[in-house]
């Protein structure tokens, strides 16, 4: 029985299945092997586990039996029969969709020709053969030419597809900027679908540049998320500040978030105005649509009429993800490079030991509400992976300005710190696909926020 989990290209999975059975003097309906198409995520996962690699890869066998003779004898594999319809259990196969598509185009032919070609190869490693060996190799790829060819799935003569797909890439940098709240640390995690930038109802909760990723086989786009503009009153704010000009060097477009819950006010107006005198494309996103009436978002809409300079204007609600494949369209428009700047597989610049603080931050920012101001920092002291490989162990230090603030970080009992450390382990945990053992001080150090030494120890770098 052939299983494909993934209903898109079952006919060609089944045919390649048939054929290849069949290029082994044996029956396909005695064999039961489960082929499934999954995405990105679920083959890292599964390559996480069984192989204890981080990466995606474009196909994962999992052989039942070895040592197959053929033609295939189920009375031979007595053990291994499928008690619902006698057949013999090859194993499993997983493709990632993901990966072929990626391929097809590199490769200059159809996505059908590479689901095929990778069904073969993961079939071909269930009946024993290994291409990490010179004769099985060798031998695998002409009886794969073969399987191909009586499946109407031969390669392509020409490479124009290849040399076309190679120049039809694009990719480039885009800035997101806007006032502090309106959502850009939001909109940074939907669009690359990671949790990159700390997200908090807080004002000025981004606090350093960090790029976001989004990758697609025709596309990549570099998405620069930066602290919110206001008037900086100390050293971490003039930071904050630098990072949102640097942002703005060498970018394609610039994404101008305005959040439709407050007014579309002359600041914005200025600054939008700013940044199209400058000569730079700049989209205009109105954000939390959700929680406005139509009304007021047809006025701001309205208002934007005026500034003829724009490249578009999209209506967005980030935290839903409403509207977002617009908004990417709109940017893959202004894209000029043909570059891929980072591996498909990186969704920020970022290092774990950073992206690990960020999300401590975000929870005690949203547990402790307006308890304690924002002068909070994460100071990560040790991350370390255990020689096992599945267990993290991280340690951090939460730096509060006063000494009025640590017992309200603390909590009762311990409570607060606790709840802060259970939904940042969550986080991590997710993001990291390993368990993570994470504990939590709490430190005081007096007006660290105007401390350029403890700026810098905590990430801040100039």
């Amino acid at each position: 029985m052939i299983k494909t989990y993934g209903d898109e290209y079952r006919d060609i999975i089944e045919k390649v299945v048939k054929i290849t059975i069949e290029k082994h003097q044996s029956n396909y309906k005695d064999i039961d092997v489960e082929i499934n198409l999954v995405d990105n995520e679920e083959i890292r996962i599964l390559n996480k586990r069984t192989r204890n690699i981080d990466k995606v890869t474009d196909v994962l066998s999992f052989q039942n039996i070895q040592n197959l003779r053929f033609p295939i004898d189920t009375s031979k594999y007595l053990t291994e029969i499928n008690p619902q319809d006698n057949s013999l259990m090859l194993g499993e196969i997983f493709i990632c969709l993901d990966k072929a598509l990626e391929q097809a185009i590199e490769y200059g032919h159809s996505i059908e020709r590479e689901i095929g070609f990778l069904t073969c190869h993961g079939l071909l490693h269930l009946l024993g053969y290994d291409h990490n060996l010179g004769a099985d190799s060798e031998k695998m790829e002409k009886i794969t030419e073969e399987i191909m060819k009586e499946a109407n799935l031969e390669r392509e003569k020409s490479d124009n597809k290849s040399q076309m797909a190679a120049t039809d890439f694009k990719s480039g940098f885009v800035a997101i900027m806007g006032k502090p709240n309106a959502g850009k640390s939001t909109l940074i995690n939907t669009l690359v679908g990671e949790k990159v930038a700390i997200v908090s109802w807080k004002p000025q909760t981004t606090r350093n540049k960090i790029l976001g990723i989004y990758n697609e086989p025709s596309y990549q786009i570099i998405f620069i998320d930066t602290p919110g503009l206001h008037k900086p009153k100390n050293s971490l704010g003039k930071y904050m500040m630098r990072a949102a000009n640097s942002a703005l060097d060498g970018i394609d477009c610039l994404l101008y978030l305005i959040d439709a819950e407050k007014q579309f006010d002359q600041k914005d107006k200025e600054n939008i105005a700013i940044y199209l005198d400058a000569d730079i494309k700049v989209i205009a996103v109105v954000n939390k649509v959700d929680r406005v009436t139509k009304e007021k978002v047809f006025g701001i809409l309205t208002e934007l009429k005026n500034f003829a300079k724009l490249q578009a204007v999209v209506p967005i609600s980030a935290l839903r993800g409403r509207n977002i494949e617009p908004l990417k369209e709109e940017i893959k428009k202004l894209l000029t490079d043909h570059i891929k700047y980072y591996d498909k597989d990186q969704y920020t610049d970022k290092n774990m030991r950073f992206i690990a603080s960020e999300i401590i931050r975000e929870k005690a920012l949203r547990l402790l509400n307006m308890e304690v101001p924002y002068g909070i920092g994460v100071d990560i002291t040790k991350y370390q992976m255990r020689e096992s490989g599945d267990i993290i162990d991280i340690d951090a230090d939460i730096i509060c300005e006063k000494a009025a603030h640590k017992p309200i970080i603390l909590g009762k009992g311990g409570s607060m710190i606790k709840n802060i450390g259970t939904y940042a382990r969550q986080d991590l945990e997710n993001i990291t696909g390993s368990k993570v053992f994470l504990t939590l001080f709490v430190k005081v150090r007096t007006e660290w926020r105007e401390n350029s030494l403890v700026l810098k120890e905590l990430g801040y770098d100039n």
